[in-house]
C-alpha cells in the first residue's frame, strides 16, 4: 500500500509511484505570508507589490483554502471536494485569486467573474442587489448556483431572499463548469460558483483601507490576523468593511456594513476547529429596475433614448433593507495517515424589507410609462451541513482517494408581498421622481410559507494509475418541498428522490498536456409554484464534456480548452418580472466551447485571456401568456460569445498597472427572436504604487486607482423581454489607499 506524504499533493509524486490525487491533509495552521493585496498569506513571490514578511514552509505547494500567489491557482476543491491539481481535474474549472480580485477592483461577485469565459453576469445590468450568474447559458434569473466554503448559500429563487457576499472577505472564487449535483445536491446545469473566505493566519498582519470615487462612493475596511495569545491554541482573523454610494442611478443609494470574525483552534495535533461568522446590515440596497427596449436599445419609436442613469423609481417609495447572519464551523480530524474526517455546518438567516415602484410598459402610443408598486417582508432561515470521510489508499498499482459523506440542508422562508396598481405614470424623457407615487394604500398580494429539505448521501473514488486519472461518483438525494399560502388557503407538497452520477477520465502526459472526458448529471428542485399553483417536478440535466489542459513545464501557467453538450429537461421559466410563478417550457439544449489562458509570460508580465461560444436553444415550441417561442429559438439573456483579455505588468519603483477589455456578443430580447440586444465591448484598468518604494517613511502605504468602463460606453447588457431591459455599469473610478502592517 502506498500513501502520499502528508503535505505533498499526489501530483508531485505521480512520476514515480501510483498515488491518490489528493491525499494531503490540511495543515492545522495555514501557511503564513502575504498576498499582493489585503492580509492574505502566500509564499514569497517577486511579482507582488506589497508583501508582508513571509515564511515558506511548503516549497510552493498550494492548498485550495490557503492564500494563493499571484493570478494562477493550481489546486482546487470545487470539482472533487479534495485538494486536486487543476491539471489532473477532468472538468473545466476557473479560479479567480485574491490578487486578481484586488487588481481588477471587483466590488461584487458579478464583477469578480467578468473575465471568466462561459460566465455571464450582466443579466440584471448594473444592479447591485444580488449576484446573478449564468454559466454556459443557464440561469433562472435567480441566485441559486452560489456556494460559500463548499456549502450552498441558501437562497429562495423567485423571492427577494438572497445572500450576497462582499469580495473583500474572500480569498478566491472557483467556477466549476457543468452539472455538479453528485457532490453538492441540487445544482444548476451550467455549474456553480464557490467562494472561499479568508482564513486565520499564524503570522501577525494587518490592513487598513480607505476608498472613494465616482457616484459619491466612499468607505473603509480593515483586516487583522495573527496567532492567539498562546500560539499553540490557534489563530484569529477579523475583517470588516463599511461603504456608501449614490450609485449610477438617479435617486437611489447603497449603504452596507459587514463584519467577519474568525478563530481557528488547534484542539489537538490532528484536530482543527474553525469558527466563523459573517454579519452584514444594508440600510440601502441599491437599485434593481429596467427600461423598455424602445427607449434603451432602439430609438426608432420616439426618436431618442434614455441613458444609463435613468430609473423608473419614485424617491418616496424606494427602499431595500437587508440583514444577513451566517454562523458556521469547520471541524477536521486526521485519524491517521489514511483517514481524514470533515464536518462543516452553517446556520444562516436573511431578513429583507423592500418597497419599489417600477414601470410595466407604455401606457399608450406615447412614451408615458405605466407603473406598479410592490413591497415585500421576507424572513428566511436555513441550516446546512456536510460531513465526509476521506480514505487514501492503494490497491495494487492504483491509488485511491475515496470520499463517503452525507449532506443535509433545509430552508424556510416566510414571504409577505404587497401590491398596488394605483401609481402615477412616468414620462421617461422628463421624469419626476419626487414624492409619493401611490394614490392609495397597498394591498397584501401574497402571504406564503415556503420550505425545502434535502438529504443526500454520496460516494466518490478518485483513482490514479501511472498518469491516468479516473473519477467515479454517485449520489442519492431525498427531497421534501412544501408551499402554504395563508392568503388564499392553497397548499401543496411534493416529495422526490433523485440520483446523480459522474464518470470522468484524464490522461496527464509527460509534456504537460492533459486530455479528458466527463459525463455528469444534476437536478434542481424549486419551491416556486406553477401557474396552476402546484410545486413542479425537479429540473434534470446531463452533460458530455471533452477538453484539453496544458501546463507549461516548470511553470504555473495554465491553458484549457473545453467543449460541451448540455441538456436541461423539465425546464421551468418565470412568467414575468411582475408575476413570480413559473411554467414548463420543455427541454433546453446548450453546446459550446471555452478557451482560457492564464500565463506568467515573464516575472513581470501576466496575461489572462478567455473566449467562449455558446449555442443554446429551446427544443420545443411554446405558446403561453408568459412566453411565445419556436423550437430552435434562443432564450433571452444568453449572449452567443464572450471574450476577454487582461494584461498586468510590474514597472520599476513599485509601480504596477493593468489593462483589460471585455466583449459580450449579441443576445435576444424576446422569445420569438425578432429583436436583438447589440454586442458591446468595454475597457477596464488600474494603476497602483507601493509608496514605500519611493519614500521609506511611507513603508506599508499603497495607492491604487481602478477604472471600469473607461470610455463610459452607454450600453444595454440584457433584456428579459421587450419591456424589461437592463443598462450596464457606467464609468466608475475608485481610488484606494491601503496601509499594511
Amino acid at each position: 500500500m502506498i500513501i502520499a506524504a502528508a503535505g505533498v499533493p499526489c501530483a508531485a509524486m505521480a512520476q514515480s509511484a501510483p498515488v491518490p490525487p489528493a491525499a494531503a491533509p490540511v495543515a492545522a495552521a495555514p501557511v503564513p505570508a502575504a498576498a499582493s493585496g489585503d492580509t492574505s498569506a502566500t509564499p514569497a513571490a517577486p511579482a507582488t507589490p506589497a508583501e508582508l514578511s513571509t515564511i515558506d514552509v511548503t516549497a510552493g505547494i498550494q492548498s485550495a483554502i490557503a492564500p494563493t500567489e499571484g493570478y494562477v491557482a493550481t489546486i482546487s476543491r470545487g470539482a472533487t471536494k479534495t485538494d486536486t491539481p487543476l491539471i489532473e481535474t477532468p472538468q473545466a474549472v476557473n479560479v479567480i485569486t485574491r490578487a486578481q480580485i484586488q487588481d481588477q477592483g471587483s466590488q461584487s461577485i458579478n464583477e469578480v467573474l467578468r473575465y471568466t469565459p462561459g460566465a455571464y453576469t450582466g443579466l440584471a445590468g448594473a444592479s447591485s442587489r444580488q449576484d446573478v450568474v449564468a454559466l454556459r447559458g443557464f440561469s433562472a434569473g435567480d441566485v441559486n448556483n452560489t456556494f460559500l466554503d463548499g456549502l450552498r448559500l441558501q437562497t429562495d429563487a423567485g423571492s427577494y431572499s438572497n445572500i450576497q457576499i462582499d469580495p473583500f472577505f474572500l480569498e478566491r472564487v472557483d467556477v466549476v463548469k457543468g452539472p455538479s449535483s453528485v457532490l453538492y445536491g441540487r445544482a444548476m446545469p451550467g455549474g456553480l460558483v464557490n467562494y472561499t473566505t479568508k482564513r486565520p493566519q499564524a503570522e501577525q498582519a494587518g490592513l487598513l483601507r480607505f476608498f472613494g470615487g465616482s457616484f459619491d462612493t466612499y468607505g473603509g475596511g480593515f483586516d487583522l490576523t495573527g496567532a492567539l495569545p498562546e500560539k499553540s491554541w490557534g489563530n484569529y482573523r477579523i475583517v470588516g468593511k463599511a461603504d456608501t454610494s449614490n450609485t449610477q442611478y438617479d435617486v437611489v443609494e447603497r449603504e452596507s456594513y459587514t463584519l467577519m470574525p474568525e478563530v481557528s483552534l488547534n484542539l489537538s495535533d490532528d484536530t482543527e476547529l474553525l469558527l466563523q461568522a459573517y454579519i452584514s446590515d444594508e440600510p440601502e440596497g441599491g437599485f434593481h429596475g429596467a427600461v423598455p427596449y424602445d427607449i434603451s436599445v432602439n430609438n426608432n419609436r420616439f426618436g431618442r433614448r434614455v441613458d444609463s442613469s435613468w430609473v423608473d423609481a419614485s424617491a418616496g417609495n424606494e427602499r431595500f433593507e437587508r440583514q444577513q447572519q451566517l454562523v458556521s464551523y469547520v471541524l477536521t480530524h486526521q485519524v491517521n495517515e489514511h483517514v481524514k474526517l470533515r464536518s462543516h455546518s452553517r446556520y444562516s438567516s436573511v431578513d429583507t424589507d423592500l418597497e419599489q415602484v417600477y414601470q410595466i410598459g407604455f401606457a399608450g402610443d406615447g412614451p408615458e410609462l405605466s407603473r406598479y408598486f410592490s413591497g415585500a417582508n421576507e424572513d428566511l432561515s436555513a441550516f446546512s451541513t456536510d460531513n465526509n470521510a476521506q480514505f487514501d489508499f492503494a490497491t495494487g498499482g492504483v491509488g485511491h482517494t475515496l470520499i463517503a459523506g452525507f449532506n443535509f440542508q433545509r430552508r424556510n422562508n416566510s414571504v409577505v408581498n404587497f401590491g398596488n396598481g394605483d401609481v402615477t405614470s412616468l414620462d421617461p424623457f422628463d421624469p419626476d421622481y419626487s414624492g409619493n407615487a401611490l394614490g392609495s394604500e397597498p394591498f397584501k398580494s401574497a402571504d406564503q410559507q415556503r420550505s425545502l429539505s434535502q438529504f443526500g448521501i454520496y460516494l466518490q473514488d478518485q483513482m490514479t494509475w501511472n498518469r491516468l486519472h479516473l473519477v467515479l461518483s454517485g449520489r442519492e438525494d431525498f427531497l421534501d418541498r412544501r408551499y402554504v399560502s395563508d392568503l388564499n388557503g392553497n397548499t401543496d407538497a411534493r416529495a422526490d428522490n433523485a440520483f446523480s452520477g459522474r464518470a470522468a477520465v484524464l490522461y496527464e502526459s509527460r509534456i504537460g498536456l492533459s486530455p479528458y472526458f466527463s459525463y455528469s448529471e444534476a437536478f434542481n428542485p424549486t419551491t416556486d409554484t406553477t401557474v396552476d399553483g402546484v410545486v413542479p417536478e425537479p429540473v434534470d440535466s446531463h452533460q458530455y464534456e471533452v477538453g484539453l489542459k496544458y501546463q507549461l513545464p516548470n511553470t504555473e501557467s495554465l491553458f484549457t480548452l473545453a467543449l460541451y453538450d448540455l441538456t436541461q429537461q423539465n425546464v421551468q421559466q418565470r412568467v414575468s418580472v411582475v408575476n413570480p410563478v413559473y411554467q414548463g417550457v420543455g427541454d433546453v439544449s446548450s453546446q459550446g466551447v471555452e478557451l482560457t489562458a492564464n500565463a506568467a509570460v515573464t516575472d513581470k508580465l501576466h496575461v489572462i485571456a478567455g473566449y467562449s461560444y455558446n449555442s443554446i436553444e429551446y427544443d420545443d415550441s411554446i405558446n403561453t401568456p408568459g412566453l411565445t417561442t419556436e423550437a430552435g429559438n434562443t432564450p433571452v439573456r444568453t449572449p452567443d460569445q464572450l471574450a476577454s483579455l487582461w494584461v498586468q505588468y510590474d514597472f520599476p519603483l513599485g509601480i504596477r498597472g493593468g489593462l483589460g477589455g471585455r466583449y459580450v456578443g449579441e443576445s435576444y430580447a424576446n422569445g420569438l427572436n425578432t429583436r436583438k440586444v447589440p454586442d458591446y465591448a468595454v475597457a477596464d484598468g488600474f494603476v497602483s504604487a507601493d509608496l514605500g518604494e519611493m519614500a521609506p517613511h511611507l513603508d506599508g502605504v499603497h495607492l491604487r486607482v481602478n477604472a471600469d468602463n473607461i470610455f463610459d460606453k452607454d450600453y444595454v447588457s440584457a433584456c428579459f423581454n421587450e419591456t424589461y431591459c437592463y443598462f450596464g455599469q457606467a464609468r466608475r473610478v475608485i481610488a484606494t489607499l491601503d496601509y499594511r502592517f
